[in-house]
């Protein structure tokens, strides 16, 4: 009888043709001692990727597969179906993590008995790893329900502040906080999907751990479409915003926060992600993710229906915007003015390329 995987490691993948061998090379040379299964899930690819994961011999290889292209949510929600480890990690298929990053986490985990256990991460664009010598925390760090609470208090009131709220890459869940809570990925988003998962493991872990160690590697390609894009290009309109708040809501009445909080939060959070989302899709439009023309209009058409919402603006009444924030973002969404709104847009996105790539001029 095979002895119960400790992990298992999920990896949802589209066309991927190009990287799965690398993402498949790293997860078989891990040093981890223990057993673990890699769970490939197809999102229904029309090229060869399915048929490079079948060259692949591995005993707790396993691959799954969409009947149609439906997104990375519903990948990986598949892929925690079928998992069977005592803890999960998930991995995109063109991101990279060191040799010993799943014996890592596993021994902080084993040792703690914590739900979570998060290691830091490489923004690597160009060959350059962007975060060189920056971590989320000064030393590793220990976590309960007062923190989370107030990690989540503080996310939507600082675009910089990723205290312990970058899950998704990088952690080592205990899979049965997920099964118990049936906790899933919204498959109606392709954009934040990722987010609102990890605000509702937020919600329900009672104990996390930080391994102040880079072992998560996110690479950035330019002139690579990204999921983002994707997912905008399917259009993105405001109900998915209101969905988005109603998820993030959801998750601060599980962690106990007042009513009256929950509604000031699930504004600021509703405003927080249009900006977000503006900005983030201005900035692939300057990396050249987005075919310009293409991009305006795409662009044009979120910016037309945020305006016209009403619950927009209602909200954006109250959003108290951080002073590393754009002061007029917000302040074109109050305006209803279209042609500020896209020039901030756009030139916020140009200062946070600077910032990335440590631009000073």
């Amino acid at each position: 009888m095979l002895e119960q995987s400790c992990i298992s490691v999920i990896v949802p993948f589209y066309n991927a043709k190009s990287y799965i061998k690398t993402c498949l090379d790293v997860l078989l040379n891990q040093d981890f001692a223990k057993p673990f299964e890699i769970i490939m899930v197809d999102d229904a690819s029309t090229d060869n990727s399915r048929d490079i994961v079948k060259m692949h011999n591995f005993p707790g290889l396993r691959l799954y597969s969409l009947p149609s292209n439906s997104g990375p949510a519903a990948a990986r929600n598949l892929g925690l179906k079928k998992a069977k480890g005592e803890y999960v990690f998930f991995l995109d298929v063109d991101d990279t993590i060191a040799a010993n990053t799943l014996t890592t986490l596993y021994n902080v985990a084993n040792e703690s008995a914590c739900d979570l256990v998060s290691c830091d991460h490489k923004f690597i664009e160009n060959s350059q790893n962007q975060r060189a010598n920056i971590f989320n925390f000064p030393a590793d760090q220990a976590f309960g329900i007062s923190d989370f609470k107030e990690s989540m208090r503080k996310r939507f009131h600082n675009p910089s502040h990723t205290g312990i709220l970058t899950i998704y890459y990088g952690s080592l869940i205990r899979r049965s906080i997920i099964s118990d809570n049936n906790i899933l990925f919204e498959e109606k988003l392709r954009y934040l999907e990722d987010e609102i998962f990890s605000w509702y493991i937020l919600a329900f872990i009672r104990s996390a751990r930080y391994v102040r160690k880079q072992l998560y590697s996110h690479y950035v390609y330019p002139n690579v479409n990204t999921a983002l894009s994707e997912g905008l290009n399917r259009g993105f309109p405001v109900s998915y915003f209101k969905l988005i708040k109603n998820h993030i809501q959801n998750g601060l009445e599980q962690r106990g926060f007042s009513s009256q909080e929950i509604v000031k939060l699930g504004d600021q959070a509703f405003i927080f992600f249009i900006i977000s989302l503006l900005v983030s899709y201005s900035r692939n439009m300057l990396l050249g993710k987005v075919e310009l023309e293409n991009g305006v209009k795409c662009r044009r058409r979120i910016i037309d229906d945020i305006l016209a919402d009403l619950d927009v603006s209602k909200a954006i009444r109250n959003y108290s915007r951080s002073q590393k924030e754009s002061p007029w973002i917000p302040r074109a969404i109050a305006w209803r003015s279209h042609k500020l709104l896209e020039f901030a847009c756009t030139r916020r996105a140009k200062e946070i390329l600077r910032i990335r790539r440590k631009d000073k001029v």
